[in-house]
């Protein structure tokens, strides 16, 4: 049937007043689903980034592109290793000599020494470390020679004077006791020594060692040197004091 006027002018209403609404709803639209910032199908919308996963185009594609360069650096490491570089100052090899260089080593142990403080009435740890009776090679003398460990400093340094006593400290088969002139701080200077090695039998052997080394002493006239420059320190101080 052919629509009358008045129907074609309702229908003309009726799109006219629903154009604004379409169009309306087409701006909010575009409002809510802004650009991308990380990549394509990037947004913060859900319960992760989507900008980062493997199919977009954001951080997940240059990540997995520096990753495969890794890969290709790794393959070959030792090309990170070609260059070489050289000391700005050259250090040259200095040769330490310690004043052992003539002498032959007659017996070493490592023992714990000990020094009497007669002042605070106590005996006093002096150093660990390696104990040798050494035999100059020249003139034959015999000394004892004691360095702590690790820092290597001199805790005893003797001639082995004839007459020397060696004791065991209370009954102790480990230990000697003597007394002695000794140099070990660069001044001749009597001490009350005790020392101890782990050992009875390193302990007897150091004894041998010792009363050998004593007796060679003797018949070099160790005693007989020791006691005129005794007697000549003791006049000298006295030129000292008088003048």
């Amino acid at each position: 049937a052919t629509r009358t006027k008045r129907e074609r002018e309702r229908e003309r209403e009726v799109i006219m007043a629903e154009e604004p609404t379409t169009k309306g709803e087409k701006e909010e639209e575009t409002k809510v689903a802004p650009t991308p910032i990380f990549g394509q199908g990037s947004t913060f919308a859900g319960t992760g980034f989507s900008g980062f996963s493997m199919n977009s185009g954001g951080f997940a594609s240059s990540g997995t592109s520096e990753a495969s360069g890794g890969t290709a650096a790794a393959a070959n490491p030792e090309e990170e290793c070609q260059a070489e570089f050289k000391p700005v100052v050259q250090l040259e090899k200095a040769e330490v000599t310690t004043g052992e260089e003539s002498e032959e080593v007659k017996l070493e142990y490592k023992a714990k020494l000990y020094r009497y403080d007669f002042e605070k009435q106590e005996w006093k740890e002096r150093g660990v470390g390696p104990c040798r009776i050494l035999e100059d090679k020249k003139t034959k003398k015999t000394r004892v020679l004691m360095r702590r460990d690790k820092l290597h400093k001199i805790c005893a340094n003797f001639l082995i004077m004839p007459g020397t006593a060696l004791q065991n400290h209370q009954g102790n088969d480990k230990t000697w006791v003597w007394s002695t002139p000794d140099f070990s701080e660069e001044e001749m200077k009597t001490e009350l020594f005790t020392i101890r090695f782990g050992t009875v039998e390193k302990a007897n052997e150091f004894k041998e060692a010792f009363e050998a080394g004593m007796k060679a002493n003797e018949e070099l006239g160790i005693l007989d040197e020791s006691k005129e420059a005794e007697s000549k320190e003791e006049g000298e101080e006295k030129k000292k004091e008088d003048g």
